[in-house]
């Protein structure tokens, strides 16, 4: 994302922002290095166990909302390149939840995570401009370890053209402004991070630097996104680089499953090995992980994938906010011919704003998705979702340009990022 609450993968163009860190990262891997690495929950935000579900709203409606979110992310990226350095994207078009704790005492918030942002920020009292929210914002005034770093501090001074400096208050401020209007202001911060552990207990990490937002100015849409963002993407002053950690992972459920969350890994825990598990090169770029996809297999038909963009290494992003897989508009229409030809039944051609979709039982061929490196297999529902009760859908649509491996093509699939090794790995697995 690269920055967004809103990319929901969330990709913000950065007007004026010192969100990182210095001599906070040296407690930070201190405290890390006694912790190996640690597991927890995070939850589709249309699943019924998110505190964003909306009980009032179909499949249809949620799937379709979900849908426009993963355009609007694609469009600011490839829009916001042509006039600026960073990419700019919509706020609130992230896909799953992570909820985790600011301060002494801990206070739970909600947020975005994001693999295309190398952002993490929140809303704070006072916020005169903070909408009704599911989970309450953070009041720095309850937390003993709350401070705001000076602007002689590291924090305010190691990137010096997006500092920004009250010098009346000797304070650091951010300003976060997103494609769609969005933006987000307010004081860099730091305080103690905790992560509820699936093994039971709370994970602990001192001096996390983060934007503490007193005002958010919504765009349009509507609706409670959470309170923030959480971006594990390329980048020092994301949550991955600040925990002290090179490798994260994470195995993302259907977002309509209500017994099980989805899981994130850091450290030794988000480790992908073993029988079944490949790897495939990784190139780090404008915030997100980019890789090389050379084709996909459709039963006996191979089509070959020509991007009209290759960033230095990689032709596709995956990108945990957007649902659905999008691809150059050539080779789209290449893969949905193959998908709908190598199915014995009547399409339904575009249904609602799905392009293909059929009525009945789905009995589909082997399809392979070739990395280089590495070939992943996708099934029924990597390549189709049910959009309500009578349809299913195709879950890839065409765009100019970005090609981005949606949520969809992940779902059961543990996926890995070693920033170190530079490689993204995929295992099959029941999430």
């Amino acid at each position: 994302m690269a920055k967004t609450l809103k990319a929901m993968l969330l990709v913000p163009y950065i007007a004026l922002v010192s969100i990182f860190f210095c001599y906070c990262k040296s407690e930070a891997l201190a405290n890390a290095s006694r912790i190996n690495g640690f597991t927890t929950e995070i939850i589709h935000r249309d699943s019924p166990r998110s505190p964003l579900y909306d009980p009032s709203l179909t499949r249809e409606q949620r799937l379709s909302n979900a849908k426009k979110r993963s355009h609007d992310r694609s469009r600011g990226i490839f829009y916001g390149r042509q006039e600026t350095a960073q990419a700019t994207i919509s706020h609130g078009n992230g896909a799953y939840l992570i909820k985790y704790y600011i301060g002494s005492p801990p206070k739970p918030t909600l947020a975005l995570l994001d693999t295309g942002s190398d952002l993490v920020w929140t809303e704070c009292v006072p916020c005169r401009t903070c909408g009704r929210k599911s989970v309450p914002i953070f009041d720095p005034g309850y937390s003993t370890t709350y401070n705001e770093p000076s602007c002689g501090s590291p924090q305010c001074t190691e990137y010096e053209e997006s500092v920004s400096c009250d010098v009346r208050t000797d304070t650091c401020g951010f300003k976060i402004e997103y494609g769609d209007g969005f933006r987000a202001e307010g004081t860099v911060a730091t305080d103690t991070f905790a992560f509820e552990s699936t093994e039971g207990g709370f994970q602990f990490f001192p001096n996390i630097v983060f934007g503490c937002a007193r005002d958010v100015f919504e765009d349009n849409s509507g609706g409670d996104n959470g309170n923030g963002i959480v971006g594990i993407g390329v980048g020092r002053a994301s949550l991955l680089s600040q925990l002290g950690y090179d490798k994260v992972s994470y195995c993302l459920t259907p977002d309509e499953s209500a017994l099980k969350s989805s899981t994130l890994h850091f450290g030794s825990d988000a480790v992908v090995s073993g029988w079944g598990a490949v790897s495939t090169p990784m190139t780090k770029r404008d915030f997100f992980y980019y890789v090389t996809l050379e084709g996909i297999t459709v039963g006996n038909e191979r089509l070959v994938f020509e991007s009209p963009v290759l960033d230095q290494g990689g032709n596709i992003f995956i990108d945990s906010g957007a649902t659905v897989t999008q691809f150059p508009t050539k080779f789209y229409y290449d893969y949905e011919t193959a998908i709908a030809n190598s199915i014995n039944q009547v399409p339904v051609r575009n249904f609602q704003n799905w392009r293909l979709c059929y009525s009945g039982p789905i009995s589909l061929p082997r399809i392979t998705v070739h990395f280089k490196g590495a070939d992943v297999e996708w099934y029924a529902n990597n390549v189709f979702t049910r959009v309500n009760q009578d349809y299913e859908c195709l879950a890839a649509d065409p765009m100019v340009v970005n090609a981005v491996y949606g949520d969809v093509a992940q779902v059961n699939y543990l996926v890995g990022f070693d920033v170190t090794a530079n490689t993204v790995s995929f295992k099959h697995t029941k999430c």
